[in-house]
């Protein structure tokens, strides 16, 4: 008996066999697997850099352009935080690490900016006036605090040298670059500790 070869069926359906001589129809090329919605999904990062690239030198040149007009500080922080949040919600839909990196850097720059102005706030409060700094080497401590304590309350600190005459300023600082000091200054004086000796006392 012969062995049989096994069956196809031609494309234009008309159930022939072919049992010798090979076989020369087409075979119907069976149903291709739809793509899955999330294939697309999964390419998404690929199409972002050059989406990035445009974001980051948007954001950039905005906030030049705004910064150029010398706005309020108050107003480069809030702008500053605003495009923080925005380059986040753009990072967690494009999964970019570039967009979370810069919207990290962006929010730690409005809350220094915030932290500042809130500093430079609390100084006006407390008075804002600058006064001379008064030379007080070479005067008795007492006399050296009242002078400080004449436009206000400031904070001491007091350091003993092994040297110098007991109670005599002999260096002092807590000046700002101008030379000037205000009310809630804090004045560091150097003050000698040595005490004169008898025979120089009556002999002065």
């Amino acid at each position: 008996m012969r062995s049989h070869r096994p069956i196809y069926t031609t494309a234009g359906g008309d159930g022939h066999m072919r049992r010798a001589g090979g076989y020369g129809g087409r075979v119907s090329a069976g149903p291709q697997p739809e793509p899955e919605p999330g294939a697309a999904t999964a390419r998404w990062p690929r199409l972002i850099p050059g989406l990035v690239t445009i974001v980051v030198a948007a954001t950039a040149a905005v906030l030049v352009a705004i910064a150029l007009l010398e706005p309020p500080g108050w107003v480069l922080a809030v702008l500053c935080l605003l495009a923080a949040l925005a380059l986040a919600a753009a990072a967690s839909v494009s999964r970019s690490v570039t967009l979370t990196v810069l919207a990290g850097v962006l929010a730690v720059t409005s809350a220094v900016g915030a932290a500042a102005l809130a500093l430079g706030a609390r100084a006006d409060a407390s008075g804002g006036a600058a006064y001379d700094f008064p030379l007080v080497v070479g005067l008795p401590l007492p006399q050296a605090k009242a002078l400080f304590q004449r436009h206000g309350p400031v904070r001491f600190v007091i350091h003993q040298a092994p040297y110098g005459t007991r109670g005599t300023v002999l260096r002092a600082t807590g000046y700002a670059p101008d030379g000037s000091y205000g009310p809630g200054a804090t004045i560091t004086l150097l003050v000698g500790s040595r005490v004169p000796n008898a025979a120089s006392s009556s002999g002065g």
